[in-house]
């Protein structure tokens, strides 16, 4: 006999046709009756419901992220804040705190869940993720969503020249070395908002000034904070049979394809503006790369992050990951949540 429960517009089954704590769409008709949407038939769609354990829920990415989760209905979510923190989250969310770096504390904390999404602050990027990793391995976590929202992990080029990545890929080293778990790569590239709102892009929207770096004229594949947000949740939401799909693997589901001086135009497109506006200079970029691998050595915070956006559009260093985006497996997230972003709606949005 099947069982099934009713929430937030979705129906959860504990038997029958469907895997246990697995969900499909419903909208609910005049006169009380049910109508079940499955727009992707054949192949029913249906979302897993998962145990997931996030640290740095409050956080740029975080937050976005729990409210994705929250908005599918089906998850039982659990934030892990140090002790002193302070921020509040959406009603249904367990909240522990403790010691991040303590592994018995974590482990504790991990024992039953599904997931381990880490979003540490970037300057406790390796601190704070391998203990995490090691408690998740310790109480047998089957997937770790590491701080791997956005480039590719396997651009080869564009890894060895960045230490931001370096570090990156020393965790997911970790985590398959320990072989207890298996983790996940979020890949959409650079957030496009974050990098215009921090002049990162070479494009300064706010004081209408960039620099061109000519000789960095690849793509570059981007996304907003928001959609990585989606994504996760859209991911952690797949079927186990898809989801495994992916151990040690990366999903590509950027928004967006673009060279730099096509996010200049679109800029000056959301901006009502042409280059008559703007201050535009052109800098070769070797002699960008020698101002900035200087400034890194002197110790300047900024540079390390001028080298990221650049290198990331130089051919052939793995900035573009185009011709790696699944259309029919970008579709099944699309079915789970994840939207297809307007590149001026989210340029505006960004400069709000």
């Amino acid at each position: 006999m099947m069982m099934m429960m009713m929430m937030k517009g979705l129906i959860v089954t504990g038997g029958g046709t469907l895997s246990e704590g697995q969900v499909t769409y419903f909208n609910i008709l005049r006169g009380g009756g049910l109508r079940l949407n499955f727009p992707q038939l054949p192949g029913l769609k249906t979302i897993q419901g998962r145990k997931i354990a996030i640290t740095g829920a409050s956080g740029q990415l975080g937050k976005p992220t729990i409210n994705a989760l929250v908005g599918l209905g089906a998850h039982t979510i659990t934030a892990i804040q140090r002790p002193e923190a302070t921020s509040t989250f959406p009603d249904g969310i367990t909240v522990k705190k403790g010691n991040l770096k303590d592994e018995a504390f974590l482990t504790e904390v991990l024992k039953g869940q599904d997931a381990l999404v880490l979003m540490p602050p970037l300057a406790q990027l390796v601190e704070l993720q391998e203990p995490a990793i090691r408690a998740a391995a310790n109480a047998g976590v089957p997937y770790i969503l590491p701080s791997e929202f956005g480039p590719d992990p396997f651009a080869g080029q564009l890894v060895e020249e960045n230490e931001l990545l370096i570090a990156k890929k020393r965790i997911r080293d970790l985590i398959e070395s320990i072989g207890v778990s298996s983790w996940i790569s979020i890949a959409v590239g650079p957030w496009l908002d974050a990098g215009l709102t921090q002049g990162l892009w070479g494009v300064e929207p706010r004081t209408r000034k960039a620099t061109i770096w000519q000789g960095a004229n690849a793509k570059v594949n981007t996304a907003t904070i928001s959609h990585a947000a989606e994504a996760v949740a859209a991911v952690l939401s797949l079927p186990e049979a898809d989801l495994a799909k992916y151990k040690n693997k990366a999903v590509y589901t950027p928004s967006f394809h673009l060279t730099q001086r096509e996010i200049l135009d679109a800029v000056q497109h959301a901006t009502g503006t042409t280059d008559a506006d703007w201050d535009i200079k052109t800098r070769d970029v070797d002699e960008v790369a020698k101002e900035y691998e200087d400034k890194i050595k002197q110790g300047d915070d900024v540079a390390p992050f001028i080298k990221f956006f650049v290198t990331h559009f130089l051919e052939g260093h793995g900035g573009d990951f185009n011709s790696k985006v699944d259309s029919t497996e970008l579709e099944k997230l699309e079915h789970l949540g994840l939207h297809k972003e307007n590149l001026m709606q989210a340029i505006k949005v960004a400069l709000q």
